[in-house]
């Protein structure tokens, strides 16, 4: 994740520290492979913040409020997909009525409560990650108590150039792999032909990597002569 990245999304106070000069809720919404939690992680290495996950399936209304009282001034938590444990929405989340819906076997109530408590600590982050927020309860997201909902898409075809060039391209002596024997000029020229056989918005940059281009890292004239039958064959699935 580029600094800037988080420089542009994150508030912090550069005078004193690299923390967390405000208490910060981020949405990420994104499919799978997309690099939401890859993402959180890059963050609290970047401003040097231990990172806390929670699944709320697994706890109840009291571990959760437990859990977030112990939480230290200056941390990263992470929510992941919130949605699979999330109810619908409703026509209003906050009224008394609905007010005792769970959130796997956290009730809304006690999620909302905690949230709260979480954006009124200076130097906390807070991030949730989903995979369909449509699913999610309007509550939760609000503004207010989201500070940004942030989208993390497939793969285009500038990705797909760039993952390429991450594999392929030569660090400062670096000669340890024969796939960065070949000079940058080069790689990027073949970026730009293997990016423009992958289709937009089709597969994860985790996919891409993952499932491809690690698999042939020694050869990026391989890599580009591969990937046209790697996409059709993903295509017949």
């Amino acid at each position: 994740m580029p600094q800037e990245t988080a420089n542009s999304m994150l508030t912090v106070s550069t005078s004193t520290s690299t923390s967390i000069a405000i208490a910060i809720t981020i949405a990420i919404v994104g499919a799978p492979g997309t690099g939401k939690s890859s993402f959180s992680l890059s963050v609290a290495r970047r401003f040097e913040l231990d990172i806390y996950v929670l699944n709320l399936s697994s706890i109840d209304d009291s571990r959760l409020n437990s859990l977030f009282s112990q939480l230290p001034p200056h941390c990263v938590i992470l929510l992941e997909d919130i949605d699979a444990a999330s109810t619908t929405r409703t026509e209003d989340s906050e009224t008394t009525e609905n007010a005792g819906q769970a959130v796997g076997n956290v009730s809304l109530s006690a999620l909302l409560n905690a949230l709260d408590g979480v954006s009124s600590q200076e130097g906390r982050l807070l991030i949730m990650t989903t995979n369909h927020i449509e699913r999610l309860d309007d509550a939760l997201i609000r503004p207010g108590r989201v500070n940004r909902q942030v989208l993390f898409q497939l793969a285009d075809k500038k990705m797909a150039s760039r993952l390429f060039c991450t594999v392929f391209k030569r660090s400062d002596g670096d000669h340890s792999n024969p796939g960065k024997e070949i000079d940058d000029k080069t790689i990027e020229r073949l970026a730009d032909e293997f990016a423009a056989k992958v289709p937009d918005q089709v597969f994860s940059p985790a996919e891409i990597l993952l499932s491809f281009l690690l698999e042939r890292k020694q050869s990026p004239t391989d890599a580009v002569a591969d990937v046209k039958n790697w996409v059709a064959k993903k295509g017949e699935r």
